[in-house]
């Protein structure tokens, strides 16, 4: 009887599926509201918002590396140069690029290449491209390109040399693409979804250029390094400010502020470097007090600009106490409202024509041509006051007064200890003055650069590091971050293992680029 009552019932249902559309059944699991593919261009607001969101969670840490900040307790590890083991601080870039943007990036090349949108599929591959710099730069060793983003279960490392090949593929890619005059380019349809260039393609293929820019001139140590090739990158690159590439913020709560702003409150315990106020209040540029200090760094309550060496106390006098980057040390935070790139609707910039003319200075120098490096050089400290005007709002409560004027720009490039003859020029010069126009948002760059030259203290003369470092550094400053904690150490140790990632002191060893 049971058999019988078995087939009875797989009759009725093979009736009833031949009697029926298939396409109605499967429509059933369908949810108009929830499509299960998604046009490209609405993928790219969250992935552009990833771009910074990744830069600034782990600048919080990156920044300390840098000396642009400091804890304002002593004992902290990054302080120290050191990390924080079983934990996720300091992972956010590795999960921007695998994670945050990772898929979602590849669907969009997929499906705008489908729809013959070149320009939306060549914008993909440059973020893509611009994803592997700033996590190579960031951890060295990424999961090799050809397993990532598919069903395996675990991932095997190759090696930077690798990451920078990709970078490069990608970036010139991509350029190719958007420079096709065939297919379905619209501005009106790609503006909808990036909301950094409003669809112009002409600005990201400067922007593809002047990653290629910072790829090649990181690689400046060795002898492959052509000056020529990081200029001709540059020429082609942001024209000037207005190409500056920033991620907007509306800042009308906690989900669409600035990360630096007050309203989210990241930024508490955070204080000015000891370094960066020296760079900037006339003592390494001997007498030269520089303009963008009142509007970017925070004076004491006594009118002092003081900055807090790392692995120190900010202090509790009332009259010497540093402040935090928004101006307090005892009103409630969120009443502040910031300075500089420290505001609650600050945008973030992911790349300036500032750090473009800085790199282009440099290379001309190591080229020879000082002539060429000197006015590169000019124009970098001139946008770089420019970008501070820019992202300068005059408040009565963090108190900035007022724009920096035309006279105090001029009077400060004609300071020969800040802009000397093109016979005097040094690499001290470009790369101090690069190492101030970056504050508050080229962290990854100005660790790069610094880890290129090896911390040298002839170039970033007066930079002082802790005496107690991390103990599992064994003496040596940091070259590297981990990867992921939840990501790999967690599912992926084996392969780990392979890279030397399991040591305590992985984060010392010294980075490929960085490297003869």
């Amino acid at each position: 009887m049971k058999n019988i009552n078995t087939y009875l019932v797989v009759a009725v249902l093979t009736l009833f599926l031949s009697a029926c559309n298939r396409d109605e059944i499967a429509d059933v699991n369908i949810n108009p509201s929830f499509p299960t593919a998604v046009e490209p261009i609405y993928l790219l607001p969250q992935i552009q918002a990833n771009m910074a969101i990744g830069i600034q969670f782990d600048s919080r840490y990156l920044g300390k590396y840098t000396q642009y900040f400091s804890h304002a307790t002593t004992g902290d590890s990054w302080d120290r140069y050191g990390y924080v083991a079983a934990s996720d601080a300091s992972g956010e870039i590795w999960k921007m690029a695998y994670y945050s943007i990772g898929l979602n990036l590849v669907n969009v090349i997929t499906e705008a290449e489908k729809a013959r949108r070149y320009d939306i599929q060549g914008m993909g591959k440059v973020i893509k491209g611009w994803t592997w710099q700033v996590a190579t730069d960031y951890h060295s060793n990424l999961i090799k390109f050809d397993q990532v983003f598919t069903a395996r279960l675990t991932f095997d490392y190759g090696t930077q040399q690798e990451a920078y090949a990709e970078v490069q593929r990608l970036a010139l890619e991509g350029i190719s693409d958007m420079e096709r005059t065939d297919g379905n380019y619209d501005v009106s349809y790609t503006q909808k979804g990036d909301l950094i260039y409003g669809g112009d393609k002409t600005k990201w293929i400067k922007f593809a250029y002047g990653l290629l820019a910072r790829n090649a001139n990181n690689l400046s140590n060795k002898a492959t390094y052509s000056p020529d090739k990081v200029i001709a990158y540059v020429d082609k690159a942001l024209a000037s400010t207005a190409d500056d590439c920033y991620v907007k913020s509306a800042g009308t709560s906690s989900s669409d502020a600035n990360f630096y702003g007050p309203l989210r409150n990241n930024l508490s315990l955070y204080r000015q470097s000891d370094f960066i106020v020296r760079a900037m209040d006339g003592t390494l540029f001997t007498g030269a007090i520089d303009p963008r200090m009142a509007n970017i760094l925070v004076a004491s309550a006594d009118g002092v600009f003081r900055g807090n060496p790392l692995n120190t106390s900010a202090g509790t006098v009332t009259a010497t106490r540093i402040p935090n980057l928004w101006g307090g040390t005892t009103q409630a935070v969120t009443t502040l409202p910031g300075r500089y790139l420290f505001r609650n609707t600050a945008d973030f910039p992911l790349m300036t024509y500032t750090e473009l003319q800085f790199i282009k200075a440099e290379a001309a120098f190591k080229k020879g041509d000082k002539a060429m490096a000197l006015d590169a050089y000019k124009k970098g400290i001139e946008a770089s006051i420019d970008m501070v005007n820019r992202n300068t709002v005059v408040s009565s409560v963090a108190p900035i007064t007022s724009l920096i004027t035309t006279t105090q720009k001029t009077a400060f490039l004609a300071n020969t200890s800040v802009v000397p003859t093109a016979a005097n020029l040094t690499l001290k010069h470009i790369m101090m003055q690069k190492y101030v126009a970056l504050f508050g948002f080229g962290y990854l760059e100005t660790w790069t650069d610094m880890r290129k030259y090896h911390y040298d203290t002839t170039i970033y003369e007066g930079i002082v590091f802790p005496t107690s470092l991390f103990p599992d550094n064994g003496g040596k400053l940091a070259y590297r971050v981990r990867p992921r904690y939840n990501s790999e150490y967690v599912w992926n140790f084996a392969a780990l293992q392979s890279i030397g990632a399991d040591k305590p002191d992985y984060h010392t060893i010294e980075m490929w680029f960085s490297q003869p």
